[in-house]
């Protein structure tokens, strides 16, 4: 890891608009909770809130937009070639930007999460099942986006088409793209960690776990490699 990547890293990805919105959207999860509750006088529905809501959306917008902050604007302008042009290796940036944008992707979709259990009163299960989705989620998110951030210039649009065709439509019709889907991978072990129902049964345990491992190093190696491939064919 390089401090200087990383702290120029979170400088980008706090600044301006997007660490407005980054904020902004655990906020309006939990604040969605909260008004449920109040509205209904009843604990919030779990599935719909924490699931269909906080997983489905908040914490892959949130690491897309975190993913692509610290990655996405240097490629956009062309400035990556003066980082490349460091003598830090390839894969030390990409892994650095990585830990910045799956940090912070992570710490703000587990408080999104968690607080939306709290203010939606439901049982301390779903408190475990907010910081395990929220946070192995966010970071298993940010593995796959970043990689896209570093593969093209239309990270953000790559990002959306995966969550938006992939995960919510042909992942609700086609079970079978469930095995390669970062949603369900975090439900499964959310599942576990926490014993409830998330509908994700037939995907087994091993393989989430030997799924997140490889999406984590086949994620953040694929962007180191095409940053090496960036500087060597002096691209955009």
């Amino acid at each position: 890891m390089n401090l200087t990547i990383m702290r120029l890293a979170l400088r980008a990805i706090v600044g301006g608009w997007r660490g407005v919105i980054l904020l902004a959207l655990p906020v309006l999860l939990i604040g969605l909770a909260a008004l449920l509750r109040a509205v209904t006088g009843e604990p919030v529905s779990a599935t719909m809130v924490i699931v269909e809501v906080g997983l489905a959306m908040v914490v892959p917008l949130v690491a897309l937009l975190a993913a692509n902050g610290v990655l996405g604007p240097e490629i956009d302008d062309g400035s990556v070639v003066y980082l490349l042009s460091t003598p830090v290796s390839r894969y030390v940036v990409a892994a650095s930007k990585f830990a910045v944008a799956a940090g912070s992707a992570a710490l703000l979709s587990i408080g999104g999460l968690l607080g939306a259990s709290l203010a939606g009163g439901l049982s301390d299960r779903w408190s475990v099942v907010a910081v395990v989705t929220g946070g192995g989620g966010a970071v298993l998110y940010c593995a796959l986006f970043t990689a896209l951030a570093a593969a093209t210039r239309h990270g953000m649009i790559a990002g959306l088409i995966y969550v938006l065709v992939i995960e919510q439509l042909l992942g609700r019709f086609l079970g079978g793209f469930r095995f390669v889907s970062v949603r369900a991978v975090a439900e499964r072990l959310g599942e576990s960690a926490a014993d409830v129902d998330l509908a994700v049964a037939d995907m087994g345990l091993t393989y989430a776990v030997i799924a997140s491992a490889v999406l984590l190093l086949v994620g953040v190696a694929a962007a180191g490699w095409r940053l090496t491939r960036f500087q060597l064919r002096g691209d955009e």
